[in-house]
């Protein structure tokens, strides 16, 4: 699998593997380098992984970024393994004369003491970060008010039928049956029509909000971001809703690194939508309380 380091700076530019990048008019930071590594994934027709450096002195993440445009940050356990470094060859130990009796000097041991004041300066930031957190959290709307995407109008006889078998076996609470047939049609249709085609999409959504309901959060946050991304630079008005859906998948996350890399992706087109004036002002205290969270991480990262 291919690899690439990105480092991103305080000015809105980025380099990848040496190559810099600068983010077109209206474009972040963020979006020119997942564009490229799209691109890298595409061209490999398979998924390639970056590590992040997101901004001096922040913490960095491993994002893996497929082929159809969707990306997720790994988990610690997941992270590829760095190749080993070829161990140098051993250098010949110089003879040494013996040392005269007279001559010889006693080793001491030395030992560096660990200060008790450094432990527990790491304890309270550990607990203040913690408590942070719960506090942020607490204050996000509850992900099952999040309602199901709106049914899509216009499409094909057979797409619409199977989108409808998907959802009786959703009302009959066979989420697993649902989620399944769901990730076939998606995958049938992309595979035939582009990830972005508007058939896809809709089938993407599906997907995303059946795993949602399953409890497959990491799997319902890319998959949701992937529908908001397309949405939003669509210009759609259906993009706010579909960011609001990938919040509440993103509420659930309990990796920290994770939260704030797909947090700032949400505020980003949550920002995107505002200046086009396609955000309705209802959204404000939902944007407020996602920034509160991903800066509560932040202060403590």
């Amino acid at each position: 699998m291919a690899h690439f380091d990105v480092y991103i700076s305080g000015e809105g530019l980025a380099e990848i593997d040496g190559h810099t990048l600068v983010p077109a008019p209206g474009q972040s930071v963020h979006e020119v380098v997942l564009d490229r590594l799209h691109g890298h994934a595409e061209d490999r027709a398979g998924a390639v992984v970056a590590t992040v450096y997101d901004s001096p002195g922040a913490a960095r993440f491993v994002l893996e970024v497929l082929p159809d445009g969707s990306s997720r940050v790994l988990e610690p356990e997941e992270e590829p393994s760095p190749e080993p470094e070829p161990e140098p060859e051993p250098e010949p130990e110089p003879e040494l004369e013996p040392m005269a009796p007279s001559a010889a000097v006693p080793v001491a041991t030395v030992v560096v003491p660990v200060s008790a004041a450094d432990t527990a300066s790491a304890v309270a930031t550990a607990v203040a970060r913690a408590r942070a957190t719960a506090a942020a959290r607490a204050e996000v709307p509850d992900p099952a008010a999040v309602s199901a995407p709106a049914p899509a109008t216009g499409l094909p006889a057979d797409i619409a039928e199977r989108i409808g078998r998907v959802n009786g076996l959703a009302a009959d609470g066979r989420l697993d049956e649902a989620f399944a047939d769901a990730t076939a049609l998606r995958e049938s249709l992309t595979g035939s029509m582009g990830a972005e085609h508007p058939h896809a999409v809709e089938a993407r959504a599906v997907e995303a909000y059946l795993a949602h309901l399953r409890g497959d959060h990491r799997e319902a946050i890319v998959l949701a971001l992937a529908v908001a991304r397309i949405r939003c630079r669509a210009r759609d008005g259906r993009a706010p809703a579909e960011v609001a859906r990938a919040a509440a998948a993103w509420q659930q996350l309990d990796d920290d690194r994770a939260v704030v890399a797909h947090g700032r992706e949400l505020l980003h087109m949550w920002d995107t939508l505002d200046r086009h004036g396609l955000l309705p002002p209802g959204y404000a205290a939902l944007v407020g309380q996602v920034r509160r969270q991903v800066d509560a991480l932040e202060a403590y990262a």
